[in-house]
C-alpha cells in the first residue's frame, strides 16, 4: 500500500472509531482524506519546487492547466499516488524549462502560429479519443462519457480563448508575464493531450517503471 493510502487509511480509522463512525461513513472519510492529502501535497511540492527553481508562475501554471484539463479528459494513471505526483512534477518542471527558452527566442507572432497549430491538434485529439479511461475511472456509462467530453471541450474553448487574450494584451503592452503564461498554459494542454495518446501512455508507463521505488 502507498504512503499516502496508508496515511489516510489510519487517519480515517482512528478518526472513525473515535467518532463511532460504521466502516461505510469510514470508508468515505478515508477516500475524502487521501484526496486532501494528494492534493495539499501535490499543492506544496509544486510551490516549493518553482521557488526553488526560479520558475513559480511557470510551473504552476503548467500543472493547473494540465490537471485541471485531466479531470475530464481521463488517461493513464501511475501505479502509486506517490509516483503520480513526482512523474507530473518533473514534466511540469521540464516544460517550465521549455517556456523560459521559448519566451526568449520566439517573437509573440511565431508564438501565436505555434500555439494556433497545437490547439488545432489538441481539438482532433480530444475529437478521436477524450475520454480515454484507465483502471481507477473505467468510464463504462456512456451518459458520464458524453459529460465529460462535453466538458473538455468546453474547457478547452477557454483555454484558447485565454491565450488569444493573453497573445493580444501582450502586444498592448509588451510584458513578458503575460506571454510566459501563455506559453505555459499551451504547453500544459498539450501535455495532457499527449498523454491521451498511446505514445504517451506508453511514456507515462516508462517513467513509472524507473520510478518504481517510490
Amino acid at each position: 500500500m502507498a504512503i499516502i493510502d496508508k496515511v489516510s487509511l489510519n487517519l480515517s480509522t482512528k478518526l472513525g472509531e473515535k467518532l463511532n463512525k460504521s466502516n461505510e461513513e469510514i470508508d468515505v472519510l478515508n477516500y475524502g482524506l487521501f484526496i486532501f492529502i494528494h492534493t495539499l501535497l501535490g499543492i506544496i511540492l509544486t510551490i516549493v519546487t518553482g521557488l526553488l527553481t526560479g520558475m513559480f508562475i511557470e510551473i504552476i501554471v503548467i500543472s493547473i492547466t494540465s490537471s485541471w484539463f485531466k479531470r475530464y479528459t481521463g488517461g493513464v494513471h501511475a501505479s502509486s499516488p506517490e509516483r503520480c505526483l513526482l512523474i507530473g512534477l518533473l514534466l511540469s518542471l521540464i516544460l517550465s524549462i521549455l517556456t523560459k527558452y521559448i519566451v526568449k527566442v520566439f517573437d509573440i507572432n511565431t508564438v501565436m502560429i505555434i500555439s494556433l497549430l497545437i490547439l488545432a491538434y489538441c481539438y482532433y485529439t480530444l475529437y478521436r479519443k477524450c475520454p480515454v479511461p484507465s483502471k481507477n475511472k473505467p468510464l463504462k456509462k456512456e451518459n458520464t462519457r458524453k459529460k465529460l467530453r462535453k466538458k473538455a471541450f468546453n474547457l478547452i474553448n477557454m483555454y484558447t480563448c485565454l491565450i488569444i487574450l493573453l497573445y493580444i494584451i501582450y502586444t498592448i503592452l509588451n510584458i513578458n508575464i503575460f506571454k510566459t503564461i501563455m506559453i505555459s498554459s499551451l504547453l500544459g494542454i498539450l501535455l495532457q493531450n499527449i498523454v491521451l495518446t498511446n505514445l504517451g501512455s506508453k511514456f507515462i508507463y516508462l517513467l513509472d517503471n524507473i520510478f518504481n521505488i517510490f
